[in-house]
């Protein structure tokens, strides 16, 4: 079995697959804390896993990606202790599938690689795009990665999450609440609470449905041409309100991460 470890800003997703086939068999998150020491995680990770009936030292492979630098090697030190390997962490030097054409490579967020190469794996599999890919991920910040029809990533924007533009409206204004987080019935509100959620969810659908047409533009594409992917913890929400017709996968970042880690197994 191959364990596959995404490190966010604000949740660790943990995905345990079949060795030889993208076949999730559970996944589990945990609270990104930069305070933890690597044993704490490995004991919280051991727990869960056995909980759900794995023995972390029946791990035949392991990655891991991080957004978080200074998680990174106390994360991996926690699954050293959990599998007793070294796993693979995403960064400079593991081979990725694609090209990375943008000025600073190794910038580049290990989630990010891994839903490229989610989507290019996908693409192999039902046939790739023929404008190009546009992959959303909508968690803590929200990043629009672009792929061009050869299958090579040529950049990306990012933006407020979600949740950072409800907290930010709340915590900078006098008389703007803190709302629940739902897609509102209609754009136009009616009271303050309707007002905030339609101005979010639906000031980002919208902004999403322009991106998606100015991508095309400068794919010089049509815009229904374009491979569309959307991932991330509040996807679901924008996705009822949104026109653009994106794939909606969760696991996405995970199954990347599988493949990243077993093409390198293979070309070792």
């Amino acid at each position: 079995m191959l364990m596959a470890v995404n490190v966010g800003n604000s949740r660790i997703s943990v995905g345990v697959f079949q060795n030889d086939a993208c076949e999730l068999l559970f996944r589990f998150q945990i609270s990104t804390d930069v305070n933890k020491t690597s044993d704490e995680y490995a004991g919280i990770l051991r727990m869960i896993a056995r909980e759900r009936g794995y023995d972390p030292m029946d791990t035949e492979g392991c990655i891991l990606s991080c957004v978080v630098p200074q998680l990174t090697h106390t994360v991996s030190e926690a699954l050293c202790q959990l599998t007793s390997m070294t796993p693979m962490v995403v960064g400079p030097g593991v081979k990725t599938g694609f090209s990375l054409k943008i000025d600073s490579p190794s910038e580049l967020g290990g989630d990010m690689v891994a839903n490229a190469a989610a989507v290019l794996q996908n693409q192999k599999e039902k046939g790739s795009a023929r404008g190009g890919s546009v992959i959303v991920d909508m968690g803590t910040v929200t990043t629009i990665s672009v792929l061009n029809r050869a299958g090579e990533y040529i950049g990306c924007s990012i933006l407020p999450g979600i949740r950072m533009s409800f907290d930010s409206m709340h915590g900078a204004t006098a008389q703007l609440p803190n709302v629940a987080f739902s897609a509102p019935k209609k754009l136009i509100g009616r009271n303050t609470q309707e007002s905030v959620r339609s101005g979010v969810i639906f000031g980002n659908a919208i902004m999403l449905d322009g991106f998606v047409r100015q991508i095309a533009r400068e794919l010089r594409c049509q815009a229904e041409d374009l491979n569309l992917t959307m991932t991330g913890e509040y996807a679901p929400t924008v996705l009822e309100v949104c026109r653009s017709r994106f794939e909606y996968d969760e696991n996405l970042t995970l199954k990347g991460l599988f493949y990243i880690c077993r093409n390198n197994t293979t070309h070792e």
